[in-house]
Order: structure tokens, then sequence, then C-alpha cells
């Protein structure tokens, strides 16, 4: 929650430097859509985490950005040969390189990995219906929009916490709390500018990498190491980027 007060203060300055007209209730409508699909996707996940292995919910919360692939090309986005590939071997990389071997696995009793495997599809496709709405509401108004959905996730959020918001107490280390809700905020700002510029199809993958740079950073700088899987899904995923790259 802290977090995500903090991105909704950089939404606020973004707002003020920004500047425009409101959306209208159809734009507003479907910026909303995305903010419960982006809360969706977080509380499925987190679920997801809670009754079942990490190793599992990791790579299928990896898979959202199938959906707006689907989206774009029912819409008339055209993709090459090289483009498909580019887009399945990326994507498939970012789901291996989500996978963490955990060596607890086989001894630790998870509540209901089946119910934890439902989640992490329920939470794919809600982050998936994050990456389609969002964009279609920012061609209106890019700054109200990420305004707009990040209202509409904070209640989501807000209602599914209850009473455990009164839990939350502000302390020294709340201020390092606030950096991913600001470096949440400058990658949504990125998509939805990449997305002006390119195919929602192919830049909704490229955009879902995240897991490739988050293990990559552990391994450069907390001397993590990488599982065969894990490396492969490396490869995969960069060759996977050459190849739209190179398109």
């Amino acid at each position: 929650m802290i977090s995500q007060l903090a991105a909704l203060g950089a939404c606020l300055v973004y707002l003020a430097a920004h500047g425009g007209a409101a959306l209208g209730a159809g734009d507003a409508a479907v910026a909303a859509l995305a903010g419960i699909g982006n809360a969706g996707g977080l509380i499925g996940f987190y679920k997801a985490a809670e009754l079942g292995p990490l190793s599992i919910a990791a790579p299928i919360g990896a898979l959202g950005a199938i959906v707006p692939v689907v989206w774009g090309i029912s819409g008339g986005e055209t993709v090459s040969a090289p483009e498909a590939a580019g887009l399945a071997l990326a994507l498939g990389g970012a789901a291996l390189v989500a996978r963490r071997a955990d060596d607890h696995d086989e001894e630790r009793v998870y509540p209901n990995p089946r119910a934890g495997v439902l989640w992490a599809f329920a939470s794919a496709f809600a982050f998936g219906v994050f990456l389609t709405a969002l964009p279609e509401a920012s061609d209106a108004n890019q700054a109200w929009a990420l305004l707009d959905a990040r209202i509409a996730l904070l209640v989501v959020v807000a209602a599914w916490a209850g009473r455990e918001l009164a839990r939350i107490r502000l302390d020294r280390g709340s201020a390092a709390l606030t950096v991913p809700g600001l470096l949440l905020v400058a990658g949504t700002i990125l998509y939805t500018l990449a997305v002006e510029h390119g195919q929602l199809s192919i830049v909704s993958v490229l955009g879902s990498l995240f897991p490739v740079f988050t293990v990559g950073l552990s391994v450069g700088l907390l001397d993590d190491r990488l599982s065969p899987a894990q490396a492969a899904g490396m490869v995969a995923s960069f060759t996977g980027i050459a190849l739209i790259a190179a398109s």
C-alpha cells in the first residue's frame, strides 16, 4: 500500500506537468478496467504464492502478455514469421527465468497447490487485461489514464486488504517502500509511450520481460546462481529480442 500510494503521488505530479482535459466516461472506464486488472493481477499472484510453490506461480504469471498479443492480432496487427518466433522465444524464456528452484519445495507442505495454479492463471489474465486496456485509455490522455487506473487499483487493493490496513505502521524504513511504486509508474509511462510507437502485440511481450532483468540483477548484485532452466530462459529471451529487433 505504501508503494502504491507513492505511485499515486507520482501520477499526480506527472498529471500536473502533463496537463490536458480529463478523460471522457468511456475512456475513464477503460482506464479503471486497467487498474482493476492490475490489482487483480497482484492479488491473484499473492494468493497463488500463498497456496502453492512460487516456482510454479511465477512462470505462469509471466504469461499475461498473451492477452494483448491476441488482442492486437485480432485488431489487425500483423506479425512476421521471425517476429512470431521471437515473441514465442521471449515469452517462453521469461517464463523459464521466472521459475525459481526452491530446494525446500519437496519438504514444504502447501495449503492447496491446485488452487494456487488457478490463481496464477487468473493473475496472468488480469495482468493481460491491464497491459491491453491501459494503452487504449492512454490514447486520449496518458496522464489522466495513469491516474484513473492507479485510483482504481488502490480502491480494489484497499478493499481486498480490509482490516489489515490498520496494521500498517510508518517508520524510517517506509521511505524505501516508496521506491518500487515510483519505478512502477516510470515503467508504466514507458510502456504506454512504447505502444504509441509500436505494435501492442510486440511491445506487451517486451514489456513483460522484467523477470529476465530481475534475475540478471540478482546474479550481478547478489551473487545468485542461475539454474539450468533459468540460463536457458535467458538465452531464449535475448534470442527472441534479437529476432524482433532485426525484423
